[in-house]
């Protein structure tokens, strides 16, 4: 499978090399002028136009305006492709947005969102979210680093979150905000023929949360600041998070913990065509005493945003850490070629997450897009002894 997949990406290699390269010059130095995020190729005529259709195309155009609108991804990761459709519409006193898609693996998703302040020029808003997510074959191997993959089973889980927003942006690359929401899970039978489901591999003990079914106050506070240069093939700047959440159960009692996620990454261009690209991931869960922290909301480490070579939420503990590094050369101007590398680690304690003795993956890629949105992204990746993944997806790795 994986001598397959990478043949696949060297002959895409050679086909975008050959056929769709704007030009054979050599890259030239940036223009010690020219404002450092300005792209400092220059695209062919031809490339220009195909880009300008791209951006230009009524279906591309219906995923920003009003009125009825496609939906595509957007649901949980290891979903499969997702579409659907939805409606939103600008009025004097709210924005309102409400759409609907269902995967290949038959995941369900209902988003509805009403932002009703917004002032300031923009720099602050408020809104209400709602969210629902049925997913029925979610997989489980067990907590651990050493979890073996025949202990895989699968569940199915619905959930329910309502919550209110609020988001300031002092600054142009600069967002502060908060949330506070109301969440409920209802665990269920798995829904894969071809794997055992999770009550008969796993009782309470090992998968916390599996027996009882707690509800949760959850508020976070979040900032972010965004120096890219651009959001779909990003050359120089980065992009770094902070959340901290606190997790209330608000039935049993039995599961208040706190979690920390940051999350950061940085582009460095190499030539006007290459750029190195690295991100780190870090997460934490603290359960107070005499709690624990639900299987299903652990921090992860597997999948095609995280660790390549593995499946989704391969492996899940109190604490994860996950490290990301891309070589990234631009074919055309919609199309850009990785290698990578990824490495991560989940442990019970913190002290766990070090560089010592890894998960890793490796693996080539195919990116199409525009400079301000990715469209399409295919990864072949192997790593370890679990064979090899092809991933194909409509969200950036990073």
């Amino acid at each position: 499978m994986l001598k397959a997949s990478l043949t696949a990406c060297a002959a895409a290699v050679v086909f975008f090399t050959l056929f769709c390269s704007p030009g054979r010059a050599q890259d030239l130095p940036a223009n010690a002028d020219q404002p450092p995020d300005q792209k400092t190729d220059q695209p062919s005529p031809i490339a220009e136009k195909i880009q300008r259709y791209v951006e230009d195309n009524p279906i591309v155009q219906k995923l920003s305006g009003d009125g009825f609108y496609p939906r595509i991804g957007g649901l949980n990761a290891g979903s499969g492709l997702a579409g659907g459709g939805g409606y939103r519409r600008h009025l004097s006193w709210v924005y309102a947005d409400i759409s609907a898609a269902i995967s290949t693996k038959v995941y369900v998703g209902v988003d509805a969102k009403a932002r009703w302040l917004e002032a300031f020029g923009n720099r602050l808003e408020a809104s209400t979210e709602f969210t629902f997510r049925d997913n029925t074959k979610d997989p489980f191997y067990g907590l651990g680093l050493e979890s073996p993959p025949a202990a895989v089973a699968d569940y199915a889980i619905q959930t329910r979150d309502v919550s209110v927003r609020a988001v300031a942006r002092p600054l142009p690359w600069f967002h502060v905000g908060s949330a506070v929401g109301y969440f409920s899970p209802a665990i269920r039978r798995g829904r894969d023929e071809r794997i055992r489901s999770i009550e008969q591999v796993f009782v309470d003990a090992t998968a916390p949360g599996l027996a009882q079914r707690p509800t949760f106050l959850h508020g976070s506070v979040f900032a972010e600041i965004d120096g890219r240069d651009a959001t779909g093939f990003p050359t120089r700047g980065g992009l770094y998070r902070a959340t901290y959440t606190v997790w209330n159960d608000r039935t049993l009692n039995q599961y208040d913990f706190r979690r920390v996620d940051l999350e950061g990454s940085h582009f460095f261009p190499v030539s006007s065509k290459n750029v190195i690209a690295l991100r780190l991931i870090l997460s934490y869960a603290n359960n107070a005493p005499g709690s624990r922290v639900p299987f299903y909301l652990l921090p992860s480490a597997g999948g095609g945003d995280t660790l390549r070579a593995f499946r989704e939420y391969r492996f899940r503990d109190e604490n994860a850490g996950v490290f990301n590094v891309e070589a990234r050369h631009r074919v055309h101007p919609l199309v850009h070629l990785a290698a990578f590398v990824d490495a991560g680690k989940v442990g019970h304690d913190w002290q766990d997450i070090n560089p010592l003795k890894p998960k890793m993956s490796y693996g080539l890629g195919i990116r199409a897009g525009t400079d301000d949105r990715l469209f399409l992204r295919l990864d072949a990746a192997s790593g370890g002894d679990e064979g090899a993944r092809v991933f194909l997806k409509l969200t950036p790795a990073f």
